[in-house]
């Protein structure tokens, strides 16, 4: 795809990028050893080898992974407008769709690549550490990673909608976080609302790895899909009217 690469390797040679790739992959392998202490000291089990991933998982699909897809997200489209980078990009012979979309897909490679490093560092955690590390426990957690990319990819190209309205990349990422703050109390406060709020599906994978494929996982996967797809049109339909 036409200027993938070049959003990519913008991404990579930024610090801030590469210091986050190393703390994402840090934090399990510190908590690790820190819990079998805790563990061993007081002569219970409360996380083994098979839940730790997904422990680590829950902590970062709520409240981590959000936070640096925002970083991203305000980075990408409203700190270039800020930095007069996007008018450069624009001369070039590429279409606004096409760069519109490159960013989009460079947002989720940065997710999966995220998501991957967390995954595993908590198994080659698990594994050493702690008890009951098995294979199907692997494959249990790899799945869950796996399926965590799709509702965090939601929130993300939501994210990319709302930081076309701003031409700073730090009121975008302020007001991004309080976003995401608000879906995440109106989950806990008030269910009904949050169901049509990708933050109602942060323990998605939890339903799929319980009940499997049924028609309320099919159900929500469709929302998804169509919520993605409707932010991405706006989007982009705003990122073509909008001046650089």
């Amino acid at each position: 795809m036409p200027n993938l690469q070049n959003e990519w390797n913008k991404l990579l040679r930024k610090k801030s990028s590469i210091v986050l790739f190393c703390l994402s992959a840090l934090f399990p392998l510190l908590v690790g050893p820190a819990i079998q202490m805790m563990q061993n000291k007081f002569g219970f089990t409360a996380f083994d080898g098979e839940s730790f991933p997904l422990v680590i998982l829950s902590l970062a699909v709520s409240f981590y992974l959000p936070l640096l897809l925002a970083l991203c997200v305000s980075d990408m489209f409203a700190g270039e407008q800020e930095q007069k980078t996007l008018s450069f990009l624009l001369v070039r012979p590429l279409s606004r769709f096409k760069l519109f979309t490159s960013k989009i897909v460079c947002t989720g490679i940065y997710l999966l690549t995220l998501l991957m490093l967390v995954c595993l560092s908590s198994l080659i955690t698990g594994a050493i550490w702690l008890e009951n590390f098995t294979f199907s426990g692997l494959l249990i957690s790899l799945s869950a990673f796996l399926l965590s990319w799709f509702p965090l990819m939601a929130i993300g190209i939501l994210l990319v909608f709302l930081a076309l309205w701003f031409g700073s990349s730090s009121k975008a990422l302020t007001f991004s976080i309080l976003l995401y703050l608000v879906m995440v109390v109106l989950t806990y406060l008030f269910p009904g609302i949050a169901q049509w709020l990708p933050a109602y599906d942060n323990d998605w994978y939890q339903r799929w790895i319980n009940s499997g494929f049924t028609m309320v996982t099919m159900g929500r996967t469709i929302y998804l899909v169509s919520f993605s797809a409707l932010f991405f049109t706006v989007g982009y339909y705003k990122f073509s009217r909008k001046e650089f």
